[in-house]
């Protein structure tokens, strides 16, 4: 094995030196190959026609960073944070659209990956390496490439899963050893006042003994979580996408046990996770959990199963027909789809008497927003509106959507007509903003006199 590993290691610059013109390489998912990424800018002048791929990244790479007339490279991202927003406004990179959840499957059928560079955990006893953090679709991604490669990052924790989270050696073309830098950390988000107002509404829709909760990313998913085990909330399951801090505190705790999942119980079912190094020590080798690629993780059947399931995440902009926006704000892109969809999916979904029970009457779908934000002018403005803004991606369609929280209360849109949506949104608004909506709808033959006078 040793000879084997030995044989297969090389520095960063050897590696980027195989890299022609027109290639299609990836990163992989949120903590990139920093060492290659180095060594394969220093060749940019050498280059054209170079497209990388990744979802998430947290530190700059300087493929962008050293090409800022993009003649040579192209950034393509699954799902973006804030450092692709700026490469797409200087129009230099991309969003590639996607169901996270079928991500997978679209590697291996669809997709060219000319070389994948993947950041791993050193190599184990038996010849494994880790995915840590990213299983997603890694694996998917090394099976579908030409030359694989694994960069591998001694801070990366070693996380248990229950399929595809390794690639073994004899799978691997290249190894290189990034002994300068450490995986990536960030902060856990900040919860406002807002968020608690929020979060103290939805922890009253959740079933107090042994429900199974899928948690989006950010502050108020994490807020509401915490705020469960004060409300009482006893023997909780986890089966999401993404591993967080509130998370952890809450199994350390003893509030997360998953005894009483119908699923994979005691399991805690996750596919990536970003957060502070606190986080990621308390996921290394931690046998509570289990990492799954995301086509398990995101399959609407798969979720299902879970009985009390409650799906919590966070939107961007709602309209009055009730089509949720998570992922641009007007024509500028925000973030991805993600995971949203197929949880709202998976969560209602309620197999019919022909078939084998999947589904469960209890399980639910929660979107929740701030009814309003504050323009540059400082100017409070509803994210409630008439219809979405020009250009504003669709993320769940309004047939899809079940539960809509704001600070002000609940709409259940499932079977509501559309002056019914009209008025059951509306009065999840903001005081000063519902009689405008209520006369825009108007204009719009939403809303006839019989239903003004009802709202």
């Amino acid at each position: 094995m040793s000879d084997n590993y030995g044989k297969k290691r090389a520095t960063p610059e050897q590696v980027a030196a195989l890299v022609r013109d027109g290639m299609w390489i990836d990163y992989g998912a949120i903590q990139s190959p920093r060492a290659f990424d180095r060594a394969l800018a220093e060749r940019l002048d050498e280059l054209k026609d170079i497209k990388v791929r990744c979802i998430g990244h947290l530190n700059p790479p300087l493929v962008m960073e050293k090409d800022l007339e993009a003649k040579s490279c192209w950034w393509g991202n699954w799902h973006i944070l804030g450092l692709t927003r700026k490469y797409i406004a200087e129009n230099r990179g991309t969003h590639l659209p996607e169901n996270f959840g079928e991500t997978a499957r679209t590697y291996r059928e669809t997709l060219d990956v000319d070389m994948a560079v993947i950041t791993t955990t050193p190599m184990n006893k038996h010849g494994y390496f880790n995915f840590g953090l990213q299983n997603a679709f890694t694996k998917a991604t090394l099976d579908k490439a030409k030359i694989r490669v694994v960069e591998v990052n001694e801070s990366m924790p070693w996380c248990y899963g229950g399929y595809d989270e390794c690639i073994h050696l004899s799978n691997v073309d290249y190894v290189i050893e990034n002994k300068t830098d450490k995986i990536i950390a960030i902060p856990p988000s900040q919860a406002t006042e807002t968020d608690r107002q929020i979060a103290a509404i939805i922890a009253d829709m959740i079933p107090k003994d042994g429900p199974c909760l899928q948690i989006g990313i950010g502050g108020l998913p994490d807020t509401i979580l915490r705020l469960l085990a004060d409300h009482g909330v006893q023997d909780m399951g986890i089966h999401t996408e993404m591993a967080t801090e509130a998370i952890a505190e809450l199994h350390d705790a003893g509030v997360i046990t998953g005894r009483k999942k119908t699923f994979l119980p005691e399991k805690i079912v996750w596919a990536f996770a970003i957060g502070s190094r606190k986080l990621y020590d308390w996921l290394d080798h931690n046998p509570a959990l289990a990492s799954y690629p995301v086509d398990f993780t995101n399959d609407p059947n798969a979720i299902a199963v879970n009985r009390n399931l409650v799906s919590i995440n966070a939107c961007l902009g709602v309209d009055l027909q009730g089509q949720v926006s998570s992922e641009s704000i007007g024509l500028t892109e925000y973030s991805g789809t993600g995971g949203q969809l197929a949880f709202a999916r998976g969560a209602y979904y309620r197999s019919t008497r022909g078939l084998p029970q999947i589904g469960y009457s209890e399980n639910k779908s929660i979107l929740a927003f701030h009814a309003t934000y504050k323009d540059k002018e400082g100017r409070l403005r509803s994210k409630i509106t008439p219809t979405l803004p020009l250009g504003e991606i669709v993320t769940v369609p309004r047939v899809d959507v079940s539960y809509l929280v704001t600070e002000y209360g609940v709409a259940y849109l499932k079977g509501l007509s559309i002056p019914e949506r009209v008025i059951a949104i509306t009065k999840i608004a903001h005081p000063e903003f519902r009689d405008w909506l209520l006369e825009e709808a108007a204009k719009m033959k939403w809303l006839n006199s019989q239903w003004i006078r009802r709202s």
